[in-house]
């Protein structure tokens, strides 16, 4: 039986993981977040995390339409980049809005690059902020969303008993 490829969700990620990892000031970009700790999934961060770091995340996926064969849907991603207080960065809100710079960069791309089911993608908007857990930890925040269409095709599932 031949592998099964991720969902179609699961590529996005990566991909935009990949898109992150090219920033990095030896490219032209203002800043080296790429070679940062750049989450896509809860193990990779440690509870003490003390380092800058970008997380990835789909938010939501809605069905927009398609039949039995193939569907059509709408995901809501975040891009986020986080420099925790206290992480001996100097500057911390400059490093946020240079990372946002950097990020609205390395995402604004050609369709055709995008993966294969991956109908559309744009970025929508940008939330700065400072935030606070119930530890006292803060730190500030560039938080970019985004949208992307998605068209995948299923296989039909055999009936067990024909």
């Amino acid at each position: 039986m031949a592998e099964l490829a991720e969902p179609l969700s699961w590529q996005l990620v990566e991909f935009l993981r990949d898109r992150v990892k090219l920033i990095r000031t030896s490219a032209g970009f203002r800043t080296d977040i790429g070679s940062g700790l750049i989450v896509v999934d809860d193990d990779e961060v440690s509870e003490d995390q003390s380092e800058p770091a970008t997380v990835i995340s789909v938010q939501q996926l809605s069905r927009s339409g398609g039949g039995s064969a193939q569907a059509s849907s709408d995901a809501a991603i975040t891009i986020e980049f986080e420099v925790p207080r206290g992480s001996g960065r100097e500057n911390p809100r400059l490093l946020v809005h240079r990372a946002r710079h950097d990020l609205i960069r390395a995402l604004t791309l050609n369709a055709k690059m995008l993966p294969i089911g991956v109908t559309a993608f744009e970025l929508l908007t940008t939330q700065m902020a400072t935030l606070e857990d119930d530890a006292g930890s803060s730190a500030v925040v560039a938080q970019i969303t985004a949208r992307a269409g998605l068209t995948e095709t299923f296989e039909p599932v055999p009936n067990p008993n024909p």
